[in-house]
């Protein structure tokens, strides 16, 4: 075991008398009432979407189930190792327990960004190439989804393979990539998801939802009959809702996931000593609050 591991099991032993236990235990039964009502949310849209086929003729709601898929994964499986330890002030599962904690919520955010991503090209593809034919897209719909899992898994089994590892996190009461190595080995790993799993698909769903709005403000101010504009209308109706509902799922990821990207970033680039444990673990719990 390494000194770090050590040095974790000894701060683990001692949280019963950390002066924010208290807090932790709030936070611990608030997952509690999200592993609830995420599992019921989750479990029942995936459960209408499996059932009606016709709503799996949508390439939308295909990626919009397998971003919930990978929620409910993420839910069943990751929420609740978190929530017991929240309720206990310390770890309770091992290292074991720390390694399978993180590569699930790592799998389920990783597979998030990419739906995400793959859901923002989908709506911009249908807004700029409305005629394009359905079946092709729904069958590059499921293609592009296998695609994203095993991305996001090739990312999640790196660490196990020696590129990078698995560590305990801020004050010891969750797990994730080992961030804080400056080991050429941990920095090359972080870097590049820092790019691939956060950068790269952030700069993709920005600059398609911009040009998703911007096609159809000029599609409006383009409509020049009457009928036209009403049938427009309509249509344009249709298009910002599930622009809005979309924007609405995106920017909820965003944030709660940005300010643990921030602290990553100062983690990676800057000095691990500048931040607090406590400041360390709540933006990773909040993260982690995301697969609701």
């Amino acid at each position: 075991m390494s000194s770090d591991k050590m040095l974790n099991n000894t701060l683990f032993i001692s949280m019963k008398n950390f002066p924010l236990c208290s807090i932790l235990r709030i936070i611990g039964y608030y997952f509690i009432v999200l592993w609830i009502i995420g599992t019921i949310l989750n479990g029942s849209v995936l459960y209408i979407l499996v059932r009606n086929k016709k709503l799996r003729q949508s390439s939308t709601n295909v990626f919009i189930g397998g971003l919930l898929l990978a929620d409910f994964i993420g839910i069943c499986f990751e929420i609740p190792l978190p929530t017991f330890s929240l309720l206990s002030c310390r770890w309770i599962f091992t290292y074991t327990g720390c390694i399978f904690e993180a590569m699930i919520v790592y799998f389920a955010g990783c597979s998030n960004i990419y739906m995400l991503c793959l859901i923002s090209i989908d709506r911009y593809r249908k807004i700029t190439q409305p005629f394009s034919p359905q079946k092709v897209n729904i069958k590059q719909t499921y293609l592009a989804i296998v695609v994203a899992y095993l991305l996001s898994l090739f990312w999640t089994v790196m660490p196990l393979l020696g590129w990078s590892n698995y560590d305990y996190e801020g004050i010891g009461i969750s797990c994730s990539i080992n961030w804080t190595g400056r080991s050429f080995n941990i920095i090359s790993y972080n870097i590049t998801i820092f790019i691939f799993v956060y950068l790269v698909p952030i700069t993709i769903i920005i600059v398609t939802n911009i040009k998703i709005y911007l096609s159809i403000h000029n599609r409006w101010h383009h409509s020049t009959l009457n009928f036209n504009r009403n049938r427009m209308k309509y249509q344009q109706k249709i298009e910002r809702h599930i622009l809005n509902t979309i924007i609405l799922i995106i920017g909820g990821y965003l944030i709660a996931w940005t300010p643990y990207a921030i602290i990553v970033f100062i983690r990676i680039f800057i000095d691990t000593d500048r931040i607090p444990p406590i400041i360390d673990t709540l933006p990773a719990l909040f993260a982690k609050s995301s697969l609701v």
